[in-house]
């Protein structure tokens, strides 16, 4: 596999080539837990991940990834991508509208980073992803331990005071996703919650661009094959 990997912001980054360039290519936005390091990449350590992106890589994909650390969505994260989006662009030979592909909680910067690259959005693919603060903050009071691990998250990406983040976080909206973008969602059933169908069927009313596709645990496999195939319907004009 060719890929490069250089600190860029300050961060680690790496852009990961295909053999036969097909002219497009898709930012890839992880989660919480998601990490590039010099030698370490969670894209390529993960073997799911791995699986994607080399299916992608074969498909004619350019991929490009940074290190965001445990970011939650804030404004600092979605600069940074931005940001990267104006270096690659620069530097390799794709063409100007990009897909994104987010993961987890990689989906809560969507609303952000698609402001601030408007117009160069091709199509948007999500992978189990998280929307809403809200929702996150009510699940992880069922646990002290993560509770406390997740508030002090919030309250140093957010740069809130601890006492205040319970407040803030109530007054906070859903990630409000554009409506004139092609989405494909992609939810695997054992991370389904009961309380999904409604806040998805909610979103197909207000997203008319939006797909879902719900995948069994045994069928992840499929994963990088329906998503190609989403973005691959989005290419037809440059």
């Amino acid at each position: 596999m060719n890929q490069k990997t250089f600190r860029f912001n300050n961060e680690w980054t790496t852009i990961f080539y295909p053999e036969r360039p097909s002219g497009f290519s898709i930012l890839l936005i992880g989660g919480d837990n998601y990490y590039i390091m010099e030698k370490s990449n969670y894209w390529m350590e993960h073997p799911g991940k791995k699986q994607m992106v080399d299916h992608l890589l074969g498909k004619g994909y350019t991929l490009v990834s940074s290190n965001l650390g445990t970011h939650w969505g804030n404004e600092g994260a979605a600069e940074r991508l931005a940001e990267l989006y104006a270096y690659f662009i620069r530097q390799e030979i794709v063409n100007e509208k990009i897909h994104l592909l987010a993961e987890g909680t990689g989906a809560l910067l969507l609303e952000k980073v698609c402001a601030l690259l408007e117009g160069k959005i091709r199509s948007i693919g999500m992978i189990n992803p998280e929307l809403s603060l809200v929702k996150r903050y009510q699940k992880e009071k069922e646990n002290k331990f993560f509770h406390k691990k997740f508030m002090k998250e919030i309250s140093l990406a957010y740069k809130i005071e601890s006492d205040e983040v319970s407040q803030w976080i109530k007054s906070q909206g859903d990630c409000h996703l554009p409506i004139e973008i092609p989405i494909f969602l992609i939810q695997v059933m054992n991370h389904y919650e009961r309380d999904l169908t409604a806040y998805y069927q909610d979103l197909t009313h207000e997203l008319s661009h939006l797909e879902i596709n719900y995948v069994t645990p045994e069928k992840r496999y499929s994963i990088p094959y329906l998503m190609n195939s989403f973005f691959r319907r989005h290419e037809k004009q440059l």
